[in-house]
């Protein structure tokens, strides 16, 4: 049984965003304005998911 992410992220790729997305990057979470995070992934496109 496939979980919640893998779901998510074969969703996603059939959207059309693997292209933009299924790469490394590294990315930030805002709470008001405030940046609150900052990480790094292999594979944004499973991040997201």
């Amino acid at each position: 049984m496939a979980s919640y992410a893998d779901n998510a992220y074969e969703w996603l790729k059939r959207k059309g965003l693997a292209d933009k997305y299924e790469h490394a990057g590294i990315y930030c979470i805002k709470i008001d304005a405030e940046i609150v995070y900052i990480g790094k992934s292999t594979n944004m496109l499973r991040r997201i998911a």
